[in-house]
């Protein structure tokens, strides 16, 4: 059992250090090949198709100034949106502009991205800590409870902040992130979400993964919006889009901090009980052409609630909620209908 530890353990750091070291030979040779642009960030400003919202902040009792969008009524009743990495409240413009006429829509920059406060450690960065943020949002907002929509990132964060406070979770809609426990056993058990993890690893290094997501004008992010992990629909993520993110994620400290989710995930996982099924009335909306989660995913998660629906989307990429807008509003709206 020890020897088995060791050798893993091993196994976890020698991938880790061989990424790094292909990551940091690939970026010194765009360094010179570009005698030194490719590591030099551009100045530029946000388009202005984000003045078309408006903002908000909020001080939250952790110190956490949040920045979100804020559209509707103030008085209808309350849907908060979540977004993933890489991306901030604009990942659901699609969904804000299609609720915004019957709630109080609000899309939030969580802790580390955009307009909101960016802490300094990894431990800031907890997923209990990040769900508590969410929680103090929607009671700092003059609320009880909201509907609450979460991708990637923002679904992890919506799991986990439906499993600890539940009573604040009106319904839960997920896009594209399987339940903590399902997931943990399939990071366990699967080979090919094992692979298709790999970066996680990468990410515990320090500054080169940074480097390499801003390298030559964040051309990661033209890969996975438009390349073979993007969006199948790619005229849904346009030049200006484009653009938006750049500037989002060119922000101070904005490229570590996002990168510091995955580094407290890997060196202080949640010591809470995340095997437990989710109480909360649940949709689980998932693209089936997803290049990071196995589809197996979506089915175990919703075996992880009590009561949780679940629609396959044929064809559409992890992005499912810009790849899709139109599938995806519609399961929302009949999902929301059928339990009103």
């Amino acid at each position: 059992g020890v020897l088995t530890v060791l050798v893993a353990a091993f196994a976890i750091k020698f991938a880790q250090y061989y990424y790094s070291l292909l990551a940091g030979l690939n970026l010194l040779w765009r360094w010179a090949r570009t005698g030194g642009d490719a590591l030099r960030l551009k100045e530029r400003e946000m388009p202005r198709l984000i003045d078309n919202y408006t903002h908000n902040y909020i001080l939250l009792p952790s110190g956490v100034n949040m920045h979100f969008v804020d559209a509707g009524d103030p008085n209808a009743p309350l849907m908060v949106m979540v977004h993933g990495y890489p991306g901030f409240w604009y990942s659901w413009r699609f969904q804000i502009e299609h609720f915004k006429d019957r709630y109080r829509v609000i899309a939030i920059d969580q802790r580390g991205y955009g307009d909101s406060s960016k802490p300094p450690n990894i431990a800031d960065y907890s997923i209990p800590v990040l769900a508590k943020d969410l929680d103090d949002l929607i009671h700092g907002l003059g609320f009880d409870n909201a509907i609450v929509l979460g991708h990637d990132w923002g679904g992890i964060v919506a799991w986990r902040h439906a499993l600890l406070y539940p009573q604040s979770v009106q319904r839960l809609i997920i896009c594209n992130c399987p339940h903590p426990a399902a997931f943990t056993s399939l990071l366990a058990e699967n080979g090919i979400q094992q692979c298709k993890s790999w970066y996680v690893l990468f990410f515990q290094t320090l500054y080169i993964p940074e480097a390499t997501v801003a390298a030559e004008d964040f051309k990661v992010f033209e890969t996975l919006y438009w390349g073979d992990y993007g969006l199948t629909n790619k005229d849904n993520f346009t030049v200006e889009d484009m653009e938006a993110w750049k500037c989002t994620f060119s922000k101070p400290d904005c490229l570590r901090s996002a990168i510091n989710y995955y580094r407290c995930l890997y060196q202080m996982p949640d010591k809470g009980n995340i095997r437990q099924k989710c109480a909360v009335k649940t949709l689980i909306l998932w693209g089936d052409n997803d290049a990071f989660l196995v589809n197996e995913g979506a089915i175990l998660s919703k075996d992880w609630c009590d009561d949780a629906t679940l629609q396959i989307i044929p064809g559409a990429s992890h992005w499912v909620q810009q790849d899709e807008p139109n599938i995806v509003n519609g399961h929302i709206d009949n999902f929301l209908l059928s339990t009103e």
